[in-house]
């Protein structure tokens, strides 16, 4: 069963991106904090997530705790960014000033309605790995589109867009034939 709270939808976002929960709470040094979900990225980052529910906590709670991890990070000497995502309503203009100080704040506002998830990952995108098109895909339109642009341009460019689908190395070649050509003909014309 999938968690539907706001928090839970965050956490799937976050693990289905790579990133791992951190369990049994969030320890920097001796000190525990407690939030609804904390994630690392598993290798590659050196970035701690919180995530905060701002309908079960007042900001002035929040951006006590948020401080203290903060802190505890500049005594541990630890690396690691912060980041924190507050799910449900959005917090005063005040209270993101004083979270922006001392960690990157990412308000989600509330989820609802049928497209959530992907507004969900709209405000979560800083976090989340680029989903590209499918490179032939892409290069196949893109092609097929040029080839009808090309059909009024001059016939040295027309060769070269007509070589274009067989690779670098046959543009490079059709490119150098090209230029010895056009060498040729303003040698000649010197002469």
């Amino acid at each position: 069963m999938t968690d539907s709270t706001p928090v839970g939808r965050v956490a799937a976002a976050l693990e289905d991106a790579g990133y791992q929960r951190i369990a049994n709470g969030l320890r920097v040094g001796e000190l525990k904090f407690q939030f609804p979900a904390a994630f690392v990225k598993a290798n590659s980052s050196a970035e701690l997530i919180v995530v905060a529910d701002i309908a079960s906590e007042s900001e002035t709670q929040l951006t006590r705790k948020v401080d203290g991890v903060a802190r505890a990070l500049d005594i541990a000497s630890s690396t690691r960014s912060l980041t924190l995502v507050v799910t449900g309503p959005r917090p005063s203009a005040s209270a993101l000033e004083t979270l922006g100080r001392v960690c990157r704040v990412l308000p989600t506002g509330t989820i609802m309605g049928a497209d959530g998830d992907q507004v969900l990952k709209n405000w979560l995108a800083v976090l989340l790995p680029l989903s590209l098109p499918k490179p032939e895909s892409v290069a196949g339109n893109s092609l097929a589109r040029i080839h009808v642009a090309a059909q009024s341009l001059d016939e040295t460019i027309k060769r070269l867009i007509d070589v274009a689908s067989l690779g670098e190395g046959a543009v490079s070649k059709e490119l150098y034939s090209i230029i010895d050509a056009a060498a040729i003909q303003a040698q000649e014309k010197t002469i």
